[in-house]
C-alpha cells in the first residue's frame, strides 16, 4: 500500500514540474518574441526585416526607412565591393572609399 501512494505522489509531482516547464518555455518565447520586435522610429510600427546582399537590416512597411545595427553597413559595402581586406578597400572605386569614410574605415 505504501508503494502505491510513493508512485502517485511522483507522479503528481512530475505532473506539477512538467507544467511549470511548460509554462517557464511558454514565458520565454513571448519575450523573445517582444525583443525581437523592432518599431520605426519614424511611425512607431513594427519593422520588418529584409535581406540586402545577405545582411539583414530593418525597414520601415510605411516610411521605407531602412535602419543598419553596427557592423552591417560595412558587410553591405564589402560584398558590393567584393573587398576582402582594408587595403583593398583603398585601391576601390571612389564611392566605396565614400562609404568607409562615413563608416569610419578610411
Amino acid at each position: 500500500m505504501n508503494d502505491s501512494w510513493d508512485e502517485r505522489r511522483r507522479a503528481k509531482e512530475e505532473e506539477y514540474f512538467n507544467k511549470k516547464n511548460a509554462e517557464a518555455l511558454t514565458r520565454l518565447k513571448e519575450r523573445k518574441d517582444a525583443a525581437k520586435q523592432r518599431l520605426s522610429p519614424i511611425t512607431g510600427e513594427p519593422m520588418e526585416e529584409l535581406t540586402i546582399m545577405g545582411v539583414v537590416v530593418d525597414r520601415c512597411p510605411t516610411s521605407k526607412g531602412i535602419w543598419l545595427d553596427a557592423g552591417e553597413l560595412e558587410e553591405i559595402l564589402n560584398v558590393a565591393t567584393g573587398v576582402k581586406s582594408e587595403d583593398e578597400l583603398k585601391e576601390s572605386n571612389y564611392f566605396a572609399q565614400f562609404l568607409a569614410t562615413l563608416t569610419g574605415k578610411n
